[in-house]
């Protein structure tokens, strides 16, 4: 091909998966209820934030974004290239979705497949790279955050360019210096854009050391163990240089936190971390990454093993800390997909096979997990058959009685004077202070915020002199039991009217999401001393050192 051909061939591509990935995402956006929280809400917020300060004051949102970079954890860097998306489609939620497909993830699911597929081939039919290319679009765990709002795909763009430099490279023993940079500045661009990715710099540049330590130890290349020195110095530079000087700030709090401790209640036992990977693939594609393991030894494939290795040691890393969620598990199926990508090479290449009719069915499988994983109805659907799509679903945010919680909300807002608060004891899917203000905006000002996870929060005991609050029954959590007690045990007491509870009176009940009933109550004298004493002293059963604060 001629490089205009190339050129138009890529352009193509990209324009037609980028069509196809924004009619699947307006099809999942128009399926939700527009209640957004948490982290699927947070960036989404901030897109229209900046959104609206770019337009009106240019030079003052370079100087928040140049803030934002040096000392946020939740930095605004990764929503710049989605900017123009907020000038051209407006500030809607498929519009935030929509620039998150077309800036990062199409170009993260072309660069992956097309690497792994050539990596994978040698002399097969070229049917095989339409398998690779519908199974990498497809690739359930690439479109879970993406569609759930959080744009942290972004980084997978930036970690598999730093995986190209060091493949090309051998591990930087090939023109060390300037593969070096490209793959220093590949990572901390991936830390940059999100902080986490932090873990899987680490997992990557491990598992490339160990591989070319190998390497060079057998082949005796004493030339190539001094080029890989320095470029690992190059790389360590280059990175500890840029991040210094950008984001100083941030670094030092980084360093200054034991994020072991911090987020201690994100985090469970091995065999459960282990069982959340799993159920984000089904069982099938799993089948077929460990058949792609097994065909890239006999096929010496060293690009998925070396991926397969930073994968893993990515996941070991990271669980130290927390459990991986669905966006902090992007870069451990990200280096899953070369060997998924050798599978599907394998089969559809396979002389007894048919091409055409392989191909036809590995983009079935892609196109059924993505059904089932995604939609209610496919998942309702291909339940016979629930080995072909994901375990854990990520359909569409819906809450059951939505009218209860718009009751909730007017109730708040007519009773609540200027000065009146309101508290939610309750942090999950179907109550929290963060679904009702997601509803109802307004409500933001009047929230007494309260602790959200014992380990990162503690209890904030001000809650506790909001004139209204809100409980459930059952208690409301999204973490393991006894992660949120601060959450729990006035949940309790309020419900039941014992110790702090006696101070409130129940006015109104409320049937809400998943058959949790909801109960909003009115302060009617203050908490008194002994009371709170009380209180901290069920708590530090737990957490002996929380000390009970002045009342």
């Amino acid at each position: 091909m001629t490089k205009n051909k190339i050129f138009g061939f890529w352009t193509g591509t990209y324009l037609c998966t980028v069509l196809i990935g924004v009619a699947l995402s307006a099809v999942y956006v128009n399926l939700e209820e527009s209640v957004y929280y948490w982290d699927y809400a947070a960036y989404f917020n901030m897109f229209n934030q900046q959104g609206a300060l770019m337009v009106e004051s240019p030079f003052k949102w370079l100087s928040q974004l140049s803030i934002s970079i040096a000392t946020e954890d939740y930095g605004v860097a990764i929503l710049v290239p989605l900017m123009p998306f907020h000038i051209v489609f407006g500030g809607s939620r498929l519009s935030f979705v929509f620039g998150i497909v077309a800036v990062y993830l199409v170009p993260a699911v072309l660069f992956i497949g097309r690497i792994s597929y050539l990596e994978a081939t040698s002399e097969t039919p070229s049917r095989s790279w339409i398998a690779v290319w519908s199974a990498a679009f497809l690739y359930t765990p690439f479109w879970a955050p993406t569609l759930r709002g959080m744009p942290d795909v972004a980084g997978c763009l930036a970690l598999t360019a730093a995986t190209y430099f060091l493949w090309k490279s051998k591990f930087l023993t090939r023109e060390p210096v300037l593969s070096a940079m490209s793959v220093g500045a590949c990572l901390w661009l991936a830390f940059m854009l999100r902080r986490w990715y932090a873990y899987a710099a680490i997992g990557i540049t491990v598992s490339a050391a160990l591989l070319g330590l190998r390497q060079i130890a057998r082949d005796r290349d004493l030339p190539a163990f001094r080029n890989a020195a320095l470029g690992g110095a190059c790389v360590f530079f280059l990175i500890a240089a840029t991040a210094l000087n950008f984001q100083l700030p941030l670094i030092g709090k980084i360093l200054g936190t034991s994020y072991g401790d911090l987020y201690s209640g994100y985090r469970t036992n091995f065999v459960t971390q282990l069982g959340e990977i799993g159920s984000r693939l089904s069982y099938l594609n799993w089948a077929l990454i460990i058949a792609g393991l097994y065909f890239s030894v006999v096929r010496r494939n060293g690009f998925a093993l070396f991926c397969a290795m930073a994968s893993v040691l990515t996941f070991l890393i990271f669980i130290r800390t927390q459990d991986p969620e669905r966006h902090h598990s992007l870069p451990i199926f990200l280096w899953l997909f070369p060997a998924y990508a050798q599978a599907i090479v394998s089969i559809v290449s396979a002389p007894t096979l048919k091409s055409r009719w392989s191909t036809a069915a590995m983009a079935a499988f892609a196109g059924l997990a993505f059904l089932g994983t995604f939609f209610p109805a496919g998942r309702q659907l291909l339940s016979p058959v629930g080995f072909v799509f994901a375990r854990e679903a990520t359909l569409p945010l819906h809450l059951d009685n939505l009218p209860e919680y718009k009751r909730l909300i007017d109730d708040l807002i007519g009773r609540m004077g200027p000065q009146d608060r309101f508290s939610v004891f309750a942090s999950g899917p179907v109550m929290s202070d963060a679904l009702l203000f997601g509803m109802k905006p307004d409500l933001f000002t009047y929230v007494g915020w309260i602790c959200q996870v014992d380990s990162r929060d503690r209890f904030q005991p001000d809650a506790l002199k909001s004139r209204y609050v809100v409980v459930t029954d059952r208690p409301v959590t999204h973490l393991q039991p006894g992660a949120q007690i601060c959450v729990t045990i006035p949940n309790q007491y309020i419900f039941e009217g014992k110790g702090i509870g006696a101070a409130y009176k129940r006015i109104a009940q409320y049937q809400l999401s998943g058959g949790v009933n909801g109960y909003l109550y009115e302060q009617m004298r203050p908490v008194s001393k002994a009371e709170i004493d009380a209180l901290y002293a069920e708590f530090r059963k737990k957490y002996p050192d929380w000390a009970t604060p002045q009342w």
